[in-house]
């Protein structure tokens, strides 16, 4: 029966048990994010990934992009002209992405959402060194885990409590081997541990980025980003844990005139100074009682953004779940209220103060047919304020036809409302360095998809190997198109400003698909050497509307990423990543749009320990020093940026 792994895995989590081993077997992996509580992968109702704290530690990272790049099916698209990277998965874009940080939101999905760098999720995520694993999920979980989930979900498993004190520093340096591309380089810190053994704990973490303004108008502007935070974990009895988590995020971006900032006289918005500054707190409850497990928290943000537009976003989010352990099936049901509240000084009266809010009731069960069979039902019911009531079912199935071999597939809804930002009248949300601007419009539909996967996977301890082939119908889809292209002594303007760029509106893009098929595999050749590789191919099309026959949007319709990871000696790792990405298509053919050339990226790197507790490494990233740009309309768009070469230092203490 698959009940008592269940319970053993339930009693582990009690004991605040960790993946301590140095060696873990590839078919001994457990995940959470499939269900919301863990299990084996092979088990998992899902498509799903597994990074682990080793992998992690092997390299610098400059944020959570980095490190899931390189993994099947997920895809880091360039947005604007800041360079900022997004996280996208299954032929979608980033909005459809969840990003959670331990199960729960890591910050309101309106404080990102949308075209601008400023207020990307990267700036709200704890940095690398205080990250246990990433579980990378594939396909909608919308019935789960709400609106924004429709394209997948990434999982930040933070490190737990530790009665033994702990830590890290970090840091590296970037050096731009382009000429006119400038350099970076980052430090942070991470401590964790005891106050009061086995019950009360906490743990510090604190980083800080910058990035030197290049020397040309279409690429990086001079960044900083401060990310510091703090989370006091208390058990209040050997069943119960209580967890304060608080952090704080600054971002600012400044352009030089005659670098990348490149004013016009018919241009009176390309700023020189923006800065997005917020925090996030959250209380949250864990209880475990025999066969019962319950998760309750209460979150708040308070996001503001400056320069481009003075804004103040204000989340606060209410869930709790209950998950109950029979003998042959797990019933989790789950509730959540989320209320926003929007400020936005620039624009008209009636978009100044917008509130909204939603909530919705949830459930899965996980069925055990027989020792071989799963089968995993779900089903969420959100009502908006704006949108009124909707409901999203899920359904898969999990076969094993033997121990290693497994069939997969289902069945799931997908559902996404426009968020405050985009819904808002007279809202005018700048992007490209103020050179162009989206307007919002309170009559968007929200947009529903009908999701199907099937596939097979094979895992045993040395190997895992998956085929996945799936199709998402998308209807009332979410998206924008332009209302005035600027041409040169021709800007656009609206409420007073001039975009020299243009000016864009949301808009619902009516019927859309995206096919695909993903191959993935793991291979532990040797107990030193590793072998990861995947083939990933997606095709999407808009289906009506404006731009009927378009793609969705300009991701590679096929990417191949092959890595291998060595340890040469018990001190020195090697390692190399190929990535290659297929041509793009145009998606809104403006005059001047151009496709995406395809091109290959590898890199290499070597970490090295110097003693116990410090190492060094050294990357180079895109060796061949691939320098990719495309148009949109008569600008440039930077999406490679050649080779760069990264020092970096780990001390553990």
């Amino acid at each position: 029966m698959k009940s008592m792994p269940k319970i053993s895995m339930l009693a582990c989590l009690a004991l605040s048990c960790a993946q301590a081993a140095d060696e873990v077997k590839l078919n001994e992996v457990t995940v959470t994010s499939a269900t919301g509580f863990e299990q084996n992968i092979k088990d998992a109702p899902a498509s799903v990934s597994v990074i682990s704290q080793k992998e992690i530690a092997k390299r610098n990272h400059q944020d959570i992009e980095s490190i899931v790049k390189d993994a099947p099916g997920v895809f880091g698209a360039t947005l604007g002209a800041a360079s900022r990277r997004g996280i996208t998965m299954r032929g979608l874009g980033q909005k459809y992405t969840k990003i959670l940080i331990d199960g729960r939101p890591a910050t309101s999905d309106s404080a990102y959402r949308g075209l601008r760098a400023v207020g990307s999720a990267q700036n709200f995520l704890p940095p690398a060194n205080t990250i246990e694993r990433i579980e990378i999920v594939r396909g909608p979980m919308s019935s789960l885990y709400g609106s924004d989930a429709m394209g997948g979900v990434i999982n930040i498993i933070t490190k737990g409590f530790s009665n033994e004190f702990s830590g890290n520093v970090n840091g590296y340096y970037t050096l731009a081997g382009k000429s006119g591309i400038n350099d970076d380089y980052q430090t942070g810190f991470y401590a964790n541990g005891a106050v009061i053994p086995d019950v009360l704990g906490i743990a510090l973490y604190g980083r800080y980025f910058h990035k030197f303004e290049d020397e040309r108008a279409f690429t990086n502007r001079k960044n900083e980003d401060v990310n510091f935070g703090a989370k006091i974990m208390y058990n209040a009895t050997e069943n119960d844990e209580i967890a304060l988590d608080l952090r704080r995020v600054v971002n600012k971006y400044e352009r030089t005139e005659g670098k990348t900032l490149n004013r016009t006289a018919s241009d009176n918005t390309s700023v020189a100074f923006e800065k997005m500054s917020g925090y996030t707190a959250s209380l949250s409850h864990t209880g475990k009682y025999d066969k019962l497990l319950l998760e309750s928290f209460l979150m708040h943000d308070n996001m503001k953004e400056s320069g481009q537009q003075d804004l103040t976003l204000k989340t606060t989010t209410l869930n709790t779940k209950g998950t109950y352990f029979f003998d042959n099936n797990t019933l989790s049901l789950g509730a959540e209220y989320r209320r926003e509240r929007l400020n936005e000084k620039a624009t008209t009266a009636d978009a100044a103060n917008v509130k909204r809010y939603d909530f919705s009731l949830y459930g899965e069960d996980d069925f055990d047919v027989t020792d071989a069979l799963t089968l995993t039902a779900g089903l969420r019911y959100n009502h908006d304020k704006d949108y009124g009531g909707h409901v999203s079912p899920r359904g898969y199935a999990v076969y094993h036809l033997s121990e290693n071999l497994s069939l997969k597939g289902g069945v799931s809804a997908g559902y996404s409302t426009p968020d405050i930002k985009m819904r808002t009248d007279g809202l005018a949300l700048p992007f490209a360095g103020g050179m162009g601007a989206q307007l919002g419009k309170s009559d968007l539909k929200p947009e529903s998809s009908l999701n199907y996967e099937a596939g097979v996977a094979y895992g045993d301890e040395s190997i895992n190997v998956s085929a996945i082939a799936f199709y998402t119908r998308i209807k009332d889809g979410l998206g924008t198109k332009p209302v005035c292209v600027a041409r040169p002594g021709v800007p656009c303007v609206h409420n007073g400003k001039t975009y020299r760029r243009g000016i864009w509106e949301s808009v619902n893009i009516g019927k859309a698909e995206v096919k695909g098929v993903e191959l993935a595999s793991d291979w532990q050749i040797l107990s030193n050497l590793a072998l990861h590789s995947s083939y990933v191919y997606t095709r999407s099309k808009q289906k009506s509307g404006a731009y009927e026959g378009k793609s969705l949007n300009n991701l590679p319709v096929h990417t191949v990423k092959i890595g291998l990871d060595y340890d040469m000696t018990p001190d020195l790792n090697l390692w190399t990543q190929m990535n290659y990405l297929g041509k793009t298509r145009a998606v809104y053919g403006l005059p001047g749009d151009e496709e995406i050339r395809d091109y290959t990226l590898f890199d290499a790197g070597a970490s090295y320990k110097l003693t116990k507790n410090a190492s060094v490494n050294f990357s180079v990233y895109n060796i061949f020093n691939e320098y990719v740009t495309t148009k949109s309309g008569r600008y440039e768009i930077l999406i490679a940026d050649g080779v760069k070469y990264r020092l970096g230092f780990n001390v553990n203490f």
